[in-house]
Formats: structure tokens, sequence, C-alpha cells
């Protein structure tokens, strides 16, 4: 193999495909890069066998065509501090040449056929998506699973697809957040997954590129997603997502509407007052107003208050700061609906008719002095 590139397009793409590797992987093989030059276009590949990404260049020469797999940190290495425009490529019997302006370097290489397979994306039955609203779907609901510390099933992002409206939703067992939005499913295609959040994090990634869509396909036990230059791959994580829908409370009869920056300050500065073991505050809704209240035992003591819109009856109701500031940061509404019943029933933010955050309450009888 012998191909010229643009070095700053092959520094991108290392940075991209590198994400996947784990200095923690026990198989020597899986901390390779599989470089492959065909047809005038060169691709960078990682896997750890269950998330893979191939980075896809036009190289600016492919004298000859060919498949290396190098050790990713070290030809990252040498091609990020690389200063000159272009760069060459040369494999010659399992050793890579680097050369250029800059220097030569020669790195021993793995045998190719030794690297896993990466799966192909084909171009039938895929569903095409807006590239921010995608993004925008797994940002709204991702936060969730990327704090869950038990790593259930459900930790992942449940992903639904129905006619021409696309569903994402996560859940703890202590909140759940759901969005819906619209998207373009010509064939009307009916699909379902669960994403593991790993995939979700690299998927955003790969967004970033500011493409107007990217294509999705859904296979039984495999998701993959195809940019311009970037095609992902991720196993699927096994097993139904629960029936969430039954936990989601109908019959919230208490409305309020709250300004979001003055909230984030007021749940902030009352959050200062918690401790690790001791997350709670109170909030008292009453005559368009909202009281914060935190009483720390060795502590101390916090009460703020702001107006809102409120015309109900006074309720009281406590909750964990850090779950509200959760979605707060997610959102970029100036206002956002908060819909409760009672001090035992979960509250649910609301952004429009399309996003919701659940949120369970806690018990109230150890600040209420």
């Amino acid at each position: 193999m012998k191909v010229t590139c643009d070095s700053n397009i092959l520094k991108k793409g290392f940075h991209l495909v590198e994400s996947v590797i784990s200095s923690s992987n026990l198989k020597p093989i899986l901390q390779n890069v599989k470089i492959t030059a065909y047809d005038n276009r060169l691709e960078l590949s990682t896997t750890d066998l269950e998330v893979s990404i191939t980075y896809h260049i036009n190289p600016l020469n492919i004298s000859v065509p060919g498949t290396i797999v190098c050790p990713e940190h070290k030809i990252s290495s040498v091609v990020k501090e690389w200063k000159n425009n272009t760069i060459d490529l040369i494999e010659n019997e399992r050793v890579c040449e680097i050369t250029g302006k800059d220097g030569y370097f020669k790195i021993l290489c793995a045998t190719p056929e030794d690297f896993p397979h990466i799966p192909n994306f084909i171009d039938e039955d895929f569903i095409e998506i807006d590239s921010q609203v995608f993004a925008e779907m797994i940002k709204k609901t991702m936060f969730i699973a990327l704090a869950d510390k038990t790593k259930t099933a459900s930790s992942g992002i449940f992903f639904d697809i129905d006619g021409n409206q696309a569903k994402m939703v996560t859940n703890d067992g202590r909140r759940l957040a759901e969005i819906k939005r619209k998207i373009n499913n010509s064939k009307e295609q009916t699909k379902s997954c669960v994403i593991p959040i790993k995939s979700a994090s690299q998927i955003l990634k790969i967004l970033v590129e500011g493409e107007e869509s990217v294509k999705v396909k859904i296979d039984e036990k495999r998701i993959l997603i195809r940019t311009e230059n970037v095609t992902l791959s991720s196993q699927l994580i096994d097993g139904s997502y629960p029936n969430y829908e039954k936990v989601i409370p109908s019959d919230l009869n208490k409305t309020s509407v709250l300004n979001r920056a003055e909230f984030i300050s007021a749940v902030r500065k009352g959050a200062i007052m918690t401790v690790e073991d001791y997350k709670l505050l109170c909030f008292k809704f009453f005559n368009n107003m909202l009281e914060i209240k935190c009483l720390t035992p060795d502590v101390g003591e916090a009460r703020l208050s702001m107006e809102i819109e409120y015309t109900d009856e006074e309720l009281e109701i406590g909750f964990n700061p850090d779950y509200i500031l959760d979605f707060l940061r997610v959102v970029e509404d100036n206002q956002v609906q908060f819909d409760l019943k009672d001090k035992g029933t979960a509250g649910i933010f609301r952004i429009g008719n399309q996003y919701q955050y659940m949120l369970m309450p806690l018990k109230l009888r150890e600040i209420k002095k």
C-alpha cells in the first residue's frame, strides 16, 4: 500500500476513531487501527467488538491499494505531530513507513486477517433523520443513563420509530425522560431498540460534523449510523425495554410555570446546603410563589423564594436538586412547565408537548421544621 493524504484530514480521522479504543482492553488486536486504501478511498477503522467506527477519506493519491493494521496510539501520535500539509503512508511486509518533510517513521504492523470484521452499511431499508434532531434527542435523554451507576438493562436509550415519529426514552427508576420528534420515514418502517449509552455517546461525536441528515438502519442485534464521512456500528442491548408508560401519572392537577434561569439559580443555591448522602430540597408552591428550603443536620440551612405562575392549592414536595439541575442543563427554553399532584406522586417537567421529564419525589419528614 502507498497513499498520499492531506495530514489535517488524516488527523481528524484518527481523532474520531481513537475514541472507541479502550486502554484496558485485554485483546492486543483491539488496540490497532485498520487502514484500507482502494478505489481512491481511504478508510480508518477501529472496534472494541461492541462499537465500530470507520472514517472515510478521499486521499490525494493512492499509488498502491492495500490494507495495514497498525498500533493506533503510535501512528496517530505521529500524524498529530506532523507539520507538513501532506503525509505518505507506505506498507511493506507488515511494516508501515510514514514519510514526508517532517521526517521518517517505521511502525511494525499486525496481520490484517487477525483484525475483527467491521459491519458495512448497506444502502437499503434505512431511515433518514435530521442530524440536529437526532443529536437533540440523544442529549435530552442520555444524561439519565450516564448517571445510572447500576448499569441495568434500562440504562440504555430506548429508540422507537413508528411511521413519521421517532421517540427516545431513558429511565433509572427515579426519573424518566421522553422526547418525540417528527422524521422523514418514507417507507413507514416500524423499528425499536435499546442503544447502549457508550454507543449513544459515540453517535453524538459523529453528528458534530454539521451534516443535514444521517442514515439510520436498525437490525435485530445492531444499529448502524451513516454520515457522509463516518459509519458507526453498535451492538444493541438484549431484551425488551420496560413498559415505562404505565408509571407516568396522567392525573396531575397542579401546574406551575417557572423562569428557567431563575429556577436554576435558586436550586443551585439551595443545593449548597446538601451533602452527598442527603440530597434533598423542599419545594413549597403557593400563591404564585415558590419557596425552596434545605435543612441539613451538621451543615446548615437555606431558604430561598422566587415568583412563578401558580394558582392551585398549596403544596410541599421534596426532590433531589441534582436531578432537577440535570434536566435544566439540557433545555434552552426560557420557561418550563412543572405539573404536580401531591407530595407522594411524581412530578413532570414539560417543554411543549414533545419533551417530558418525570421525577419521583422524596419524603420530607426529616426537613419539616
